[in-house]
Formats: structure tokens, C-alpha cells, sequence
């Protein structure tokens, strides 16, 4: 016997409450393509040491922008801490 779990707009709206399943964060309209440009804030006020990453924070949502979304917040801890961010690529053999 074999089984397949099988994720469908149905599934992402149920399990995640996307509205009509979608499996991207955020629907691109006029309204929110500013958002691109200056993007959302990483933070909330009155809420020290508290910063936001993930698909929700990122306008289009996805894998990639997450973890995009999570280097954005490293640099933030890093410009407060006053050390500079640095990115260093692994050399493939």
C-alpha cells in the first residue's frame, strides 16, 4: 500500500487559514506594492528585543523570502549591537 499526503488550496486554507489557499504570504496589489519598495517593519513599539521574520513579514511570501527575511533581522541585531554584518559563501568543491 502506498500513501500520498497531498497539500491542496483547500488543505493550505484549513490547516494555515490562507485566505482561499493561497501558499504565498501576501497578494500584490496597489496597496500593498509600497510595501516592496520600503518594505514591513522587523519590529513592534514597546516591545524591546522583539523582531519579526518569516513569510508573513515579507510582502510575496515564500522559502526564499523568509530566509531572506530572517538575514534581515540579523543585520538589525548586528547594526544595534554596533558589529558589522558580514556574509561569508561557503567554496564548493
Amino acid at each position: 500500500m502506498e500513501v500520498v499526503d497531498e497539500a491542496t488550496p483547500l488543505s493550505y486554507e484549513r490547516y494555515t487559514g490562507n485566505w482561499m489557499g493561497s501558499t504565498c504570504g501576501w497578494l500584490m496589489t496597489t496597496e500593498t506594492m509600497p510595501m516592496l519598495i520600503r518594505g514591513v517593519p522587523k519590529t513592534l513599539p514597546g516591545l524591546r528585543n522583539f523582531y519579526m521574520a518569516g513569510q508573513w513579514v515579507e510582502p510575496g511570501g515564500s522559502v526564499p523570502l523568509a530566509a531572506a527575511s530572517g538575514k534581515a533581522v540579523i543585520q538589525l541585531l548586528c547594526a544595534a549591537d554596533g558589529k558589522a554584518f558580514a556574509v561569508s559563501t561557503p567554496a564548493f568543491s
